[in-house]
């Protein structure tokens, strides 16, 4: 059926309208992160080196992956791709519960860097393309993004707080749920409503040749690479977004050394959580109180909350207060990452254009997806041999050295008018 201008005006709006109910579900994984090392140590008979050397074959995947699922996204559409994404990552849930052994983490790994890789190139995209609003885009955009993040937060806070509790009844069940939410997930991609010109698609399939657009994505990337704040962009974000990945495993492996009980984790996570929550939906607030320092005063800040963590862990064989300065110093990391996201692809889409937007997008999942399997194979290395305190002090040092670089690379402070 043949869309007109009035029904593709009307399925944006709705779009727009669910889209932060979609997030809220489809984000991230729920019921998942908080007790993840536990259900992978304890019912996978995995070490914590283990996990990590496993979680690394993740960004390899989106290396792999992230040509064939543009060209997917070119192909069947927006809307359709984030349907394929969200029923893959369901079956790596499903992959992750029947399974057992490393092998089976690394083919759970595949399934759902497949579907990530879609869902990171096409749903920023997907927003963006169903706002309306010709004076404000931006702001708009990051308005509802950033709502979608919130309610993500205070769902994950919510449903970490029991998570502890019911694995403690129950291994499975928490990852059980888990596979619920993906559900929910797949069914509310069906119902965003088709807006899309198909004439994209008719040109693909009648020269039935990828040579041609390969040569095309090739051109496209160069042409990213030649701006040099856009080139300081993605790579900072490659940097920051490898960090915040592997910081759940490595800060779940922090609380088992410092003596935190399995049944609490969910509780804490769920506080750091609630925080993330809060300072994604004043995104807003933190790009016009900082500006052109943010992304500076954002990585300086996680860099010492970083020094803290391992040097207090190292030192302290006090219990209380071990506690409570690691878990003040991960609420500073975990305020940080709320508005990060949100605003890494505000300015992300300061650059991008209808025939560059999911190239751009692609671009950023390669060089964090790079960056993402440096720090697993390091975190890796380095839980195999040292405690996860030592681990933290190493990783901060690799961060301030490559910001260093970042800020080499591209010193002007002009970086990010919007």
């Amino acid at each position: 059926m043949e869309l007109t201008e009035e029904k593709i005006l009307k399925a944006k709006k709705y779009n727009t309208k669910l889209f932060p109910i979609y997030k809220m579900f489809s984000w991230d994984l729920l019921f998942y992160y908080s007790i993840s090392f536990l259900f992978l140590t304890q019912n996978k008979g995995l070490t914590a080196s283990q996990i990590l050397f496993a979680d690394s074959f993740y960004p390899i995947f989106k290396l792999v992956f992230q040509i064939p699922c543009v060209n997917i996204i070119d192909i069947v559409g927006k809307r359709k791709s984030l349907i394929i994404a969200n029923v893959f990552i369901m079956l790596s849930i499903l992959t992750l519960i029947l399974g057992k052994g490393i092998s089976f983490v690394i083919f759970s790994n595949a399934l759902m860097a497949f579907g990530y890789t879609i869902k990171d190139v096409c749903e920023s995209v997907f927003l963006n393309d169903c706002i309306t609003d010709k004076e404000h885009p931006r702001t708009v955009f990051s308005n509802i993004d950033g709502k979608g993040s919130a309610y993500w937060y205070y769902l994950d806070a919510i449903t970490a707080t029991f998570c502890g509790f019911l694995y403690v009844f129950n291994n499975y069940l928490p990852m059980f749920l888990c596979l619920i939410m993906c559900i929910i997930s797949c069914l509310l991609s069906f119902k965003l409503m088709p807006f899309e010109d198909t004439s994209n698609k008719s040109n693909i399939d009648e020269t039935k040749s990828f040579k041609v657009y390969f040569k095309d994505l090739k051109i496209a990337f160069k042409n990213i690479f030649k701006s040099n704040r856009l080139k300081a962009l993605l790579l900072f974000s490659g940097i920051f977004s490898a960090l915040l990945k592997v910081r759940s495993t490595i800060a779940s492996s922090l609380f088992t050394e410092i003596g935190v009980k399995e049944e609490y984790f969910g509780i804490v996570f769920a506080s750091l959580t609630i925080l993330s929550g809060i300072s994604s939906k004043h995104q807003d607030f933190y790009h016009k109180k900082f500006r052109n320092t943010l992304l500076t005063k954002f990585s300086l800040s996680f860099s010492l909350s970083m020094v803290a963590i391992g040097l207090v862990s190292i030192i302290s064989k006090n219990f209380a207060f071990t506690f409570i300065v690691v878990f003040i110093m991960y609420a500073i990391q975990y305020l940080i990452k709320g508005p990060y996201h949100t605003l890494i692809k505000r300015y992300l889409n300061s650059f991008s254009t209808h025939t560059m937007e999911t190239k751009i997008y692609s671009a950023n999942t390669l060089i964090e997806s790079s960056f993402s399997t440096m720090i697993y194979w390091a975190s890796s290395l380095l839980l195999g041999v040292i405690q996860t305190s030592y681990a933290i002090v190493i990783l901060r040092l690799y961060f301030y050295y490559c910001i260093c670089f970042y800020f080499r690379l591209y010193e002007d402070k002009d970086w990010f008018k919007t």
